[in-house]
């Protein structure tokens, strides 16, 4: 039985609608534009923001994997098969790019795979804390594989990052979409927003800006989560 599956995923409220009194929900489409970039200093809800973005996800029939490298922000889900801590991001990245091997060899015009969502909290911290650069570059070629050909096989990638640095992704130009909330640094601005950086101004916490390809840069609010036991409570049953 072929199943339609829902690959959007509401990231925002436009500010300018908010502004003037419309609530007007910012939604994208991965199945179209794949894979999320978010990049947000330290207190200004970049947490938040994927919390809000897991509890989406996992009330979809999709496979749910999150890579959490520091393991606090997340710590509720510990034990969970689905959820990796500290090196065992590792462990994620590799059983990711291991199934988008095995559904490249076996794509057929009737494929419908499940969709998986690979969720990566602080990227670069885990790149630097492995000792060998060999080490680093393969995993970097991993998740380049993971951006380029995901998409064809319903593999997407959302990544959160304190801060851009282009030395720890390889590829960062297939991330089709990119938030960035808060107040940026320079860098941050030239790898998300680089064709608009002279627009990028300073932002509280939970507001920011939306790239997505192939559309116009859009100003967003965080939304707020209703109940955030009740969230995590379906997330982790998914993770499970």
């Amino acid at each position: 039985m072929m199943m339609n599956y829902d690959d959007t995923l509401i990231v925002g409220v436009n500010q300018i609608g908010l502004t003037n009194g419309f609530i007007l929900p910012v939604r994208i489409d991965f199945s179209s534009v794949p894979h999320l970039l978010i990049v947000a200093p330290s207190g200004s809800g970049k947490t938040y923001l994927l919390t809000y973005l897991l509890g989406q996800i996992a009330k979809k029939p999709v496979k749910l994997i999150l890579a959490d490298f520091k393991g606090v922000d997340f710590i509720e889900f510990s034990g969970c098969a689905n959820y990796y801590k500290h090196n065992a991001v590792g462990e994620a990245l590799d059983g990711v790019f291991n199934e988008l091997q095995e559904r490249m060899a076996n794509a057929s015009e009737n494929s419908n795979y499940q969709p998986i969502y690979l969720c990566v909290d602080e990227w670069s911290g885990f790149l630097s804390s492995l000792s060998a650069k060999k080490e680093q570059d393969s995993f970097k070629q991993k998740l380049s594989n993971i951006l380029m050909l995901g998409r064809g096989v319903k593999i997407f990638v959302i990544m959160a990052l304190q801060r851009a640095d282009a030395n720890y992704i390889t590829g960062r130009d297939n991330f089709g979409n990119a938030i960035g909330l808060g107040t940026l640094s320079k860098e941050s601005v030239s790898m998300l927003f680089n064709d608009d950086k002279e627009l990028i101004q300073p932002k509280p916490r939970g507001k920011g800006y939306l790239r997505t390809d192939g559309k116009p840069l859009a100003e967003i609010v965080v939304p707020q989560i209703r109940d955030v036991s009740t969230t995590k409570r379906v997330i982790r049953k998914t993770l499970k």
